[in-house]
């Protein structure tokens, strides 16, 4: 029965992450994240109920579109895993409490955001509300003091305009976009006040690392780099430190 339940959370996990895909793709085209029907991103063909099974299907099809034979991105399978991975990883450490559904999902925005940061340089603001909102139902399920969480969100999210303000100014340029304002409050409120700053300092440190690699080894000056990335690796990072 345990087997059971376990295979369970990963077929929830994995099938939400097939709808991540989903956000990813439409959101930033402005599409229907409801209708039409899943198609293949280059044949423009309906897939059958066969060619969507999250994980499976990926592997039946041996990467490639039935009907095209375009190859399917392994991106693709990849956010199923997580999702998988996460659900799990939220069964296992919250059991089935409000706390590890709110986990789950926030993280998972959170992934479609940095996802559509990458491709696009563009943060959807309906994806970033919601992530707020998830972050503040974590906090309150987790810690069980939601007006302490909203005020360290509002002090965050005042931080964050503050450096934007002052970094702006020395380098005469905007560095950080409005979209990253609400995500540092979402940290904030999510993370408390400590990993929170620990989450903001790692994703700092892991966008300087990247910049003076793509410097150094490949000779990029002056690039335009997503920062949402950045801020979820270092919003897992310190979140894994608090657990552990």
């Amino acid at each position: 029965m345990e087997i059971l339940i376990w295979l369970f959370v990963l077929a929830f996990g994995a099938s939400f992450g097939a709808f991540a895909n989903v956000l990813i793709y439409r959101i930033p085209r402005n599409l229907s994240i409801f209708i039409p029907n899943s198609f293949c991103p280059k044949c423009k063909t309906p897939l059958s109920w066969s060619d969507k099974i999250p994980l499976f299907s990926f592997l039946l099809l041996k990467t490639k579109c039935r009907y095209c034979n375009s190859r399917i991105p392994t991106f693709y399978f990849l956010s199923e895993l997580f999702g998988g991975l996460l659900a799990l990883f939220c069964y296992a450490y919250f059991f089935t409490t409000p706390s590890a559904l709110a986990l789950f999902f926030l993280v998972l925005v959170f992934y479609a955001l940095s996802a559509i940061d990458v491709h696009f340089l563009a943060i959807p603001d309906s994806l970033n509300f919601l992530a707020l909102a998830l972050s503040l139902i974590f906090a309150f399920f987790y810690y069980n003091e939601l007006w302490i969480s909203c005020i360290i969100c509002l002090s965050f999210i005042g931080f964050a305009t503050f450096l934007r303000l002052f970094v702006s100014f020395l380098v005469g340029k905007e560095t950080l976009g409005e979209g990253d304002l609400l995500l540092f409050g979402t940290i904030g409120c999510a993370l408390g006040v400590f990993y929170g700053a620990m989450a903001i300092f790692i994703s700092a440190l892991y966008a300087l690392v990247f910049l003076l690699v793509m410097r150094l080894f490949w000779g990029y000056k002056n690039i335009a780099i997503p920062f949402i990335p950045f801020l979820f690796l270092g919003f897992l990072s310190a979140f894994a430190w608090q657990i552990v």
